[in-house]
């Protein structure tokens, strides 16, 4: 058998780069994923997998690895990524479990909570916005009259802006909390706490990096384009957009610190990290940090940006090679929207005819939004 490289979960933005750099490596790529996805996304694109095993929860390194031996797979795989958010912790453990009981223990990604908290304790402390823990929707509900409006209530462990709300008053935190009480997470899943959070004015950004031994180093910074949504109930959710990348060859001084401060403290020594964040008057406060490479095409933008195959560096780490000497000397920029409405559409026509640059292109495995079929990616 070949050497075998196994990714958890397919990305939902249908690109799945950590498959092409294995097959390129001569690897025999196997994806380890529901079954009622994997048929979902099969429905516009092809999953570029030697191998597909089905099984009913990707997020049990213990199901996974049971479903893999099943398919057969005799020889343990050499490579083990998570291609979703919401399976990047599985990945961890699969990796720890199969590191064998004399090896270091493997790192396992912490969710938003345990993040928030690793921060508060550490010194010196980087800002970030006040925030409770709840349990359950129902526990946000008793604290009506203690929350600090507008709040945002997001779950510790969801992923790709799922469950995700803006609480302008206190009058609207039934409704939100009737909306979270039906929303599952992924795979049917319950989720394990909620974190409510003061609402932060600024602009919103992201770093996309790699970390090798303990030093990391990043490659592109994305601003983001946030919107907003208000339902019928008038309760309004938000979602990224779009993002506006350039290759971080001149960060500022605060983006690095905060870069360098989340590795450090979470312990996170090897791999791909994207880090969210708010800019409030000039100063960087942490959002969340990602222990993977980002969704919504952003390893596209990456690569266009900087010339850089960020899952290329990534899988070679994970395979055991070392950092690749590269220079981010590029002063492009490239910006990518996802367009939901057809006013949107006619407008992304009307300003790639007028400035003869940038693209139309259908969704490629953007199917949880069921966004309007069209994106954009065009320098700026």
């Amino acid at each position: 058998m070949k050497k075998i490289f196994l990714q958890i979960g397919a990305t939902r933005d249908g690109q799945n780069p950590y498959c092409a750099v294995a097959k390129r490596e001569g690897y025999f790529t196997v994806l380890a994923e529901m079954g009622d996805f994997v048929d979902y996304q099969s429905l516009s694109l092809a999953l570029p997998f030697d191998l597909i095993i089905r099984l009913d929860r990707p997020e049990n390194p213990w199901e996974v690895m049971q479903a893999y031996l099943h398919a057969g797979l005799l020889a343990h795989p050499l490579v083990v990524l998570a291609g979703f958010e919401a399976y990047n912790a599985s990945a961890g453990r699969l990796r720890d479990m199969l590191a064998g009981p004399d090896a270091p223990a493997a790192f396992i990604p912490l969710d938003k909570y345990a993040q928030r908290m690793a921060l508060k304790k550490a010194w010196p402390r980087f800002p970030q916005p006040e925030f409770r823990f709840f349990a359950s929707p129902l526990s946000i509900l008793d604290a009506e009259q203690a929350l600090i409006y507008p709040c945002v209530v997001k779950p510790v462990d969801g992923g790709g802006g799922l469950g995700i709300w803006l609480i302008e008053q206190a009058d609207q935190l039934r409704s939100v909390v009737k909306q979270l009480v039906q929303t599952m997470n992924y795979g049917g899943r319950g989720f394990s706490g909620f974190i409510v959070e003061s609402a932060l004015i600024g602009e919103e950004f992201s770093l996309q990096g790699v970390v090798a031994q303990g030093h990391p180093r990043a490659l592109t910074c994305c601003q983001k384009v946030i919107e907003q949504h208000r339902d019928s109930e008038g309760c309004v959710s938000f979602y990224e957009s779009g993002h506006v990348a350039m290759a971080a060859a001149a960060l500022p001084a605060a983006f690095s610190s905060l870069m360098t401060f989340c590795c450090e403290t979470f312990g996170y020594r090897q791999g791909a990290f994207h880090i969210d964040f708010i800019v409030v008057n000039g100063v960087p406060h942490f959002l969340e940090m990602g222990f993977r490479l980002s969704g919504m095409g952003v390893a596209t933008l990456v690569e266009e940006a900087t010339g850089i195959n960020w899952a290329e560096v990534t899988f070679r780490l994970e395979a055991g090679g070392t950092l690749p000497a590269f220079a981010l000397s590029t002063s492009r920029a490239v910006g990518q929207l996802r367009l939901r409405q057809p006013a949107q559409l006619q407008a992304a026509e009307r300003w790639i005819e007028q400035h003869q640059q940038g693209a139309l292109l259908p969704p490629s495995g953007c199917l949880r939004c069921r966004c309007h079929p069209a994106h954009r990616s065009t320098p700026i």
